[in-house]
């Protein structure tokens, strides 16, 4: 973990010598597309691309967790975006190791409304408990439903608010009930050559074992070469009951349509 962060810090402290885009880029055609004008960072953007992201959580309990996801999005009709994410895990506890496959999650997320300077849009998907094993899942089959919306009050920063219900419906009974409200509120700041700094605070509120807990992550990141970018995540628990100590996670997109400037 500690290379890979040293590669990507140096790479993202390297001069861009062609990637933020040409001088001559066009101007948005419309709203929806100004939009979706900030590299893929912000939940309430809808950019098809290739993404995968490698993380590492610390428990307080002395486990840990590795897990590689791999997440697709394909944009349709230019108001809404279907996306996948298959996860890989490994988990390393006290009592021994634990590999194989983690949790699908099947979302789409759908545009409901877009100005230059403001977007919402609504949220709705599955969890399928697909975990190899009980240990590398979050639970039983989810239902996932919310909305979020953000605001550009400058084009170099984009606060933004989500919302999401997470409740599970179905499954295994070895696997634990899921029902909970997850709040975000974000900001991201964006810098020359599509590079950005993005702040998330989660709130989180879990009705079935009647907690509350706050997150927060702070993510650096740029595009590089063309349509591809590099970012690193880190993140703890501010508040509540401990449930993870720190996280770090480190990733590359591909953006199948580069954002218009």
């Amino acid at each position: 973990m500690g290379s890979a962060c040293a590669l990507f810090l140096a790479a993202l402290l390297a001069s861009d010598a062609g990637g933020g885009g040409a001088e001559g880029e066009e101007a948005p055609e419309s709203a929806a597309e100004d939009a979706q004008s900030g590299a893929g960072v912000a939940p309430v953007e809808l950019i098809p691309r290739l993404e995968l992201r490698q993380s590492f959580a610390q428990l307080p309990t002395g486990a840990s967790l590795h897990i590689t996801t791999t997440e697709i999005d394909i944009q349709f009709l230019n108001r809404l975006l279907l996306r996948y994410e298959g996860k890989l895990a490994v988990a390393s506890t006290p009592m021994g190791q634990v590999s194989g496959f983690g949790d699908a999650q099947v979302s789409a997320i759908g545009m409901l409304g877009a100005s230059p300077r403001f977007v919402a849009v609504l949220i709705g998907g599955v969890i399928l408990d697909s975990a190899s094993q009980p240990p590398l899942g979050a639970g039983k089959k989810q239902l996932v439903f919310g909305g979020g919306a953000g605001m550009k009050p400058f084009r170099w920063w984009l606060p933004y608010v989500l919302v999401q219900e997470q409740v599970s419906v179905a499954g295994d009974s070895a696997r634990p009930d899921i029902n909970q409200l997850v709040a975000r509120v974000g900001n991201i700041v964006f810098g020359p050559g599509y590079a950005w700094l993005k702040l998330d605070l989660d709130t989180v509120v879990d009705f079935e074992r009647s907690a509350g807990s706050f997150y927060g992550q702070l993510e650096a990141g740029r595009l590089l070469v063309g349509r591809v970018g590099l970012f690193m995540r880190s993140g703890t628990q501010l508040l509540g009951t401990r449930q993870v100590d720190y996280t770090l996670e480190v990733g590359i997109r591909y953006l199948f349509r580069l954002p218009k400037r």
